[in-house]
């Protein structure tokens, strides 16, 4: 029940010959295996479908094992074992009903043998399951029952792992401090068995709940406890794992160009031991770093190269995401149709497979993207699908992102009243979770709605607040667009000195961060702001830099719009 990773098994064919020819051996043309010989011919074809089942054939995998289940009807012991194997290769087609039958048959086999060690196990593998599956009371019952047994026959090992499973759920339902509750009693016993290189994976997991909590000093610390013992032990297969989080802590940090470099000492050495499947995993987050970067068609070709390995693997539920972030991409560059596209491909592999849950955050994007289309009833519709499914899996964290959105829905339809119940929905799940982050752009929005009341007093507050916010996590980027609505404010209240000082930092950090398209609608406001000052060479320059961006960006509303405004401009 270990945790540890390991590199790929290239070893698998030629075991799977030398198997093939054993096979021969004990059953040749026309004779049938007895005696002895049965017996050796059964566990020829268990190793045959162990064997498959690693080279990620289960369908070979599975006929050996039901050959093998078949010629010894009466030994329980054995279907014990293979049952688990058996599960395994359902496992792997994402045919969960049938693995737990698996199981559940291997569970009553066990009791009927009153072997303990095996009935742990197997509970063990039905906590596994029900946790992949997102039921995490059942799976938290199952290690329970598995812990229990564990303490009774004092295996300590077990108790270790099952801890560590615990310590997983807890980390599913955002109870962190419980989780590392969990993972102490785990590493307790690391420590009591001087157990030094399973510490490792302790501390590498303990760093992602401080990452989880925002602790993201003592998180590198852990890491690097981690990557210590990994050094030690020359483990430096997983020392790539402990580096990619080292790349996930400082894209939290907005530190893009070193998070690419952890990643990259990663992808570095899943090129060394050949290992396509976390090399995929590493470029689509080089792609998230790029998107940061606002690099997207650097991000595009990072997740094409992660999707032809999702593709050479036929690893349906990777390809979801990708194509999930493609969509993300797509909507960075105002590509809507295609990203409508890409999100309609990730919904029809979530739905292919049942995957009630990831459904929830493809409804979501398209919500937001037929929602730019001004196609705002179907952006209802889409966020409201949404927002059942993270109803029905009980993740109230998730569901204020939902509500900001339709928050934002009903700002377009000039529906404030409903604007602010949905944005203080958001606001009331942020600060239950203390994610304060999140709450800058919703106080924004608030601003922004209570702007729209002519209840400036109020909106100058919520901005504030969120400025706040934006300026104790480092967020330079969305400082802009809440300075850029401080200027409306001062417009409003003719404060006209104030609007072009708040419009000017706008605009600086969209310089700043190259975010050339946004720039145009603060080049417009300022040219608007010099005309309402009668300083028409301003104006003129302002808007007809505006002009030229619109016009880039194949924008034709605001491009007329622009050249009607300098049409009106007195010569």
């Amino acid at each position: 029940m270990s945790q540890a990773n390991y590199p790929p098994d290239n070893t698998q064919p030629e075991q799977v010959e030398l198997l093939q020819r054993l096979l021969m051996e004990y059953q040749r043309t026309g004779e049938y295996a007895t005696g002895e010989n049965l017996e050796q011919y059964t566990t020829i074809l268990e190793q045959l479908g162990v064997a498959y089942l690693h080279q990620g054939k289960p369908e070979a995998a599975r006929e050996y094992l039901e050959q093998a289940l078949k010629l010894k009807p009466d030994d329980l012991a054995f279907h014990v074992k293979v049952l688990k194997h058996l599960g395994q290769t359902y496992q792997q087609q994402r045919q969960f009903d049938a693995v737990i039958q698996c199981y559940e048959q291997s569970l009553t086999f066990s009791q009927t043998l009153a072997d303990r060690q095996s009935e742990a196990t197997v509970l063990f593998d039905l906590g596994t399951i029900y946790l992949k599956l997102r039921q995490f009371q059942q799976a938290e019952a199952f290690y329970q029952q598995c812990l229990e047994i564990a303490q009774q026959i004092d295996d300590r090992d077990n108790q270790a792992s099952t801890y560590h499973q615990l310590g997983n759920i807890a980390v599913k339902l955002r109870e962190y401090e419980q989780a590392k509750r969990y993972y102490q009693q785990a590493l307790d016993i690391y420590l009591e068995f001087s157990d030094r290189y399973s510490q490792a994976s302790i501390y590498h997991i303990l760093g992602n709940i401080a990452v989880k909590l925002g602790e993201y000093e003592q998180a590198k610390r852990y890491y690097q406890q981690a990557l210590d013992i990994y050094n030690e032990f020359s483990a430096h297969y997983n020392q790539a794992s402990t580096y990619h989080q080292l790349g996930n802590i400082a894209v939290k940090l907005g530190e893009y160009e070193q998070a690419k470099r952890y990643y990259q000492q990663a992808l570095d050495i899943y090129l060394e031991f050949s290992d396509r499947d976390n090399q995929a995993s590493i470029y689509h987050n080089l792609g998230n770093v790029t998107v940061k970067l606002r690099e997207y068609e650097q991000a595009k070709r990072y997740y094409q190269q992660a999707l032809d390995i999702y593709n050479e693997f036929s690893d349906r539920d990777n390809q979801a995401s990708i194509y999930h972030n493609l969509g993300n991409v797509a909507v960075k560059l105002r590509e809507y149709n295609w990203a409508k596209h890409y999100y309609q491909q990730a919904l029809d592999i979530y739905l292919e497979f049942s995957d009630c849950y990831s459904q929830a955050s493809t409804y979501h994007n398209l919500g937001v993207v037929v929602e730019e289309l001004g196609e705002y009833n179907w952006a209802k519709r889409y966020y409201q699908q949404a927002l059942d499914i993270y109803n029905e899996f009980s993740d109230r964290y998730n569901q204020a992102s939902t509500y900001h959105q339709l928050g934002n829905v009903a700002v377009k339809l000039g529906e404030y009243d409903r604007a602010k119940r949905y944005y203080q929905q958001a606001l009331d799940i942020q600060n239950e979770f203390s994610d304060r982050y999140s709450q800058a752009s919703t106080y924004h929005n608030l601003g922004v709605v209570a702007e729209e009341l002519r209840e400036y007093e109020q909106a100058k507050s919520y901005y504030q607040q969120a400025l706040d916010i934006q300026n104790e996590f480092s967020d330079r980027y969305s400082q802009a667009s809440t300075y850029h609505q401080l200027g409306n404010m001062a417009v409003k209240l003719r404060e006209y000195d104030w609007a072009k000082s708040y419009y000017q930092q706008a605009l600086d950090i969209k310089i700043e961060f190259s975010d050339r398209y946004s720039q145009a609608s603060t080049y417009a406001v300022l040219g608007l702001l010099a005309k309402a000052q009668e300083n028409y060479t301003d104006a003129k320059v302002n808007l007809q830099t505006a002009l030229k961006i619109f016009i880039e960006y194949q924008d034709e509303y605001f491009a007329d719009m622009t050249r009607e405004l300098l049409e009106r401009l007195p010569d």
